[in-house]
């Protein structure tokens, strides 16, 4: 299993402004030392930004979310200028959306500008025809049009992205969505050597089935999932188990958005331990005595946060090339985390 630094960036899209580039309706820009000094070590970043490309001008009249009444559907919006309400690029944005999926259709994540009637993903403030703001539950509506062409596809703000627990989230789904299509849906499927026996070629011609990769690729993330969400990553696993009446593809998408939405969840504390158990469980019978006390007691540590939980795996790793099993050198919860890689820490 390869605990190496990424050997190729992944591609993200990424609002234009965050890049530091002035293409805001006031001439500005919104530069994000974040994603272009600390995600930038991995990230190889696609700059868009819809309110330019459909003509809008920089500097241009600024623009919000209309509604016509508070707790309206999120696509019941019309994106409208400040000043003149007759000014409506609602279509246009969504037309714009539409136009750039083919170039989207590579990247492994988006991250979008908060606050922006195009843009924001969370609480985007919509407005009255008077002028009145009147709730904070709008989308921006290129963003939301993005959302609904890639249902999977990791997302998030700019600023979120300056908590260490969200972005560490954030970068976990990221590396899963683009080892997703790597390993199962990409250009021809081929497995990594961690979901592939030593023995085993590597050529075309004895790729495994996309069933097989789909369960190979739900048994090497197991543990990491399970540190997510116990009760779904279960439910994942009995649906794989149960989905001969699915066809190959539509297995793929249903597993793909399940794996999606339980890593959508920080870890917590709590389920890592619990994955971590796990993991230790399976080493157990190639340790002796002291170490099992070791690593337990250090587990229990990290449990009660007085150990990072870069102290737990650095032990787990340490013992494992002693098991002969398979199932365990496959778990991607032992690999490289982000922190580990300094995506987490910016000073």
């Amino acid at each position: 299993m390869s605990r190496q630094r990424l050997q190729q960036k992944i591609p993200v899209g990424i609002s234009q402004c965050a890049m530091g580039d002035p293409v805001r309706f006031n001439g500005g820009h919104k530069h994000s030392k974040v994603c272009t000094e600390l995600l930038a070590q991995c990230f190889d970043y696609v700059p868009l930004c819809p309110e330019v490309a459909i003509g809008m001008g920089v500097p241009r009249k600024p623009i919000h979310l209309l509604v016509g009444r508070a707790g309206a559907p999120v696509d019941a919006v019309q994106v409208v200028g400040v000043d003149d309400l007759t000014v409506d690029v609602t279509q246009p944005l969504r037309d714009y959306a539409d136009s750039v999926v083919p170039e989207l259709e590579q990247v492994r994540g988006y991250i979008f500008m908060q606050n922006s009637p195009s843009c924001g993903l969370y609480g985007v403030r919509r407005y009255l025809d008077n002028g009145h703001g009147i709730d904070s539950e709008g989308v921006g509506v290129f963003a939301r049009r993005l959302q609904q062409q890639f249902p999977h596809l990791p997302m998030e703000e700019v600023g979120r992205l300056n908590n260490s627990e969200l972005r560490e989230n954030f970068l976990t789904r990221v590396f899963t969505y683009d080892a997703w299509f790597r390993c199962v849906e990409g250009q021809g499927g081929q497995p990594p050597e961690s979901l592939r026996g030593e023995d085993e070629p590597s050529s075309r011609d004895n790729l495994p089935t996309l069933t097989a990769r789909i369960i190979e690729f739900y048994t090497a993330y197991k543990y990491l999932l399970l540190a997510h969400h116990q009760e779904k990553t279960r439910a994942l696993g009995r649906l794989i188990a149960d989905a001969k009446s699915m066809s190959d593809d539509e297995l793929a998408f249903a597993v793909r958005g399940r794996i999606m939405d339980i890593l959508s969840r920080p870890a917590s504390r709590k389920d890592r331990t619990n994955a971590l158990m796990h993991s230790a469980g399976h080493l157990s019978e190639f340790l002796d005595k002291r170490e099992k006390a070791e690593l337990k007691e250090l587990i229990e540590e990290y449990r009660l946060g007085h150990k990072p939980l870069s102290a737990v795996l650095t032990l787990l790793r340490h013992f494992l090339p002693r098991s002969p099993h398979r199932f365990i050198h496959s778990q991607v919860l032992l690999a490289a985390e982000p922190a580990e890689l300094g995506l987490c820490d910016f000073h």
